[in-house]
């Protein structure tokens, strides 16, 4: 989640945790819905960018708000200054552990969220400053969809088709599907057992938490990949620093590393890529294992099923994709105001960037001639993850213009 980890090219918002003061939570019922369909669901189209489910919420009837769609999110939160716009009281103080350090905030109770047919009533809202989310999507997100929201409904995500499914757990749940594998509701979020097989034949199973709100493969936490002695079993030539990102906490740092295998209930993965969290504060740092995310999960339907503690992954047209990561050593960013501009803002040692002579700063006017208006960020993304693409980018840096080279390379 955002309140967790991110990217970029990643934003990797890691698990989302928030201790609210107990005379607050004495008052609070428990969340209700309203599904506005006689057949007992509802389907609603997302966008996914940079593996991050994106969707317009309202909040209390306002206007869209662009939000990320989080199970790995204990609470939904929302911008502070948005929050203020439109009228919402707090009720009390929230304490975020999230990517990259500690947030401090304020909890509003008995807020209403929806989507179009779709409303669920007496929902907690932890109120942050969000102003690290824009520059990442190259739009306004202002908001997070945890699991407040989500564990009102049995919820279909179909990545191939882009499309969320609200399901009354009455109508349709994994109560009694052999092929579900069971969850656990640790702290309000989603987790289930993932195995890791290493080099040298080293298993390591454990439980980590199912995070949508994550764009990587599988995060894992400094304190368990220490203790596991992680990075020790992989050889150099498997390891590279990570694109880092930022969490609402503050920037986040990771090595990339390629394992043998991953498996999740009866799917097996060869090759994917790992992120081992360097952090020392935040969710990171945390001492659970670390979280599942959107790289793996875009390669399935995948049913939701919160009251029976069930997961669903049924395997979509992207399930044999084999994992890449960043190429290139750029991690982008928008303008804060003007998404059509995007900068550089951190490039990373031994990367292809670094060698063709691209520096922090710069700014992507063109790319093989084409203006930088012609791309965004997750369409970047997708062409930085290219073995052995070559582009011509144009740059402007400071009152010069310079013409770079960049040929990607696969270096894990």
């Amino acid at each position: 989640m955002f309140i967790k980890h991110y990217r970029k090219t990643y934003l990797i918002f890691a698990a989302l945790i928030i201790f609210i003061h107990p005379a607050v939570l004495a008052q609070i019922k428990s969340p209700s819905f309203r599904l506005a369909s006689e057949k007992g669901f509802v389907k609603v189209p997302f966008e996914l960018f940079e593996n991050n489910i994106l969707i317009q919420f309202r909040i209390n009837n306002s206007q869209p708000v662009w939000c990320i769609f989080d199970t790995g999110a204990s609470i939904n939160v929302l911008d502070k200054n948005l929050a203020a716009q439109l009228g919402l009281v707090n009720n009390g103080t929230a304490n975020l552990n999230a990517g990259g350090g500690a947030v401090e905030g304020t909890v509003v109770e008995n807020a209403a969220v929806s989507l179009p047919g779709v409303e669920a009533f007496q929902q907690r809202i932890a109120l942050v400053s969000l102003d690290i989310l824009p520059p990442y999507f190259g739009r306004r997100v202002q908001g997070i969809i945890g699991t407040d929201f989500i564990k009102n409904f049995v919820v279909v995500i179909d990545h191939a088709g882009q499309t969320l499914t609200f399901y009354n757990y009455k109508i349709y749940n994994l109560s009694k599907d052999p092929q579900a594998i069971a969850i656990k509701n640790i702290d309000n979020v989603p987790y289930t057992e993932i195995e890791l097989l290493l080099d040298g034949n080293k298993t390591i199973a454990a439980d980590f938490e199912l995070d949508t709100g994550s764009s990587r493969s599988l995060q894992i936490n400094r304190p368990f990949a220490n203790k596991n002695k992680i990075l020790d079993t992989l050889p150099k030539l498997k390891t590279a620093e990570g694109i880092g990102g930022a969490g609402v906490g503050g920037d986040t740092s990771f090595i990339d590393a390629r394992i043998n295998a991953l498996r999740i209930g009866r799917y097996k993965f060869k090759n994917p890529i790992i992120s081992i969290s360097q952090d020392t504060e935040g969710t990171g740092a945390g001492q659970d294992a670390g979280l599942i995310g959107t790289e793996i999960f875009r390669r399935f339907t995948v049913v939701l099923d919160y009251e029976s503690q069930k997961i669903l992954l049924k395997p979509n047209k992207f399930f044999n994709e084999p994992f890449e990561s960043d190429l290139s050593g750029l991690e982008l960013i928008t303008g804060t105001n003007n998404f059509n501009e995007i900068r550089i803002k951190v490039v990373r040692k031994d990367f292809p960037a670094n060698r063709a002579g691209l520096q922090a700063g710069d700014e992507i006017i063109s790319i093989n001639g084409r203006s930088i208006k012609k791309f965004n960020l997750d369409k970047l993304s997708k062409m930085f993850k290219q073995p052995g693409k070559e582009y011509l980018l144009t740059i402007k840096r400071q009152n010069k213009t310079v013409i770079v080279k960049l040929k990607l390379k696969r270096l894990i």
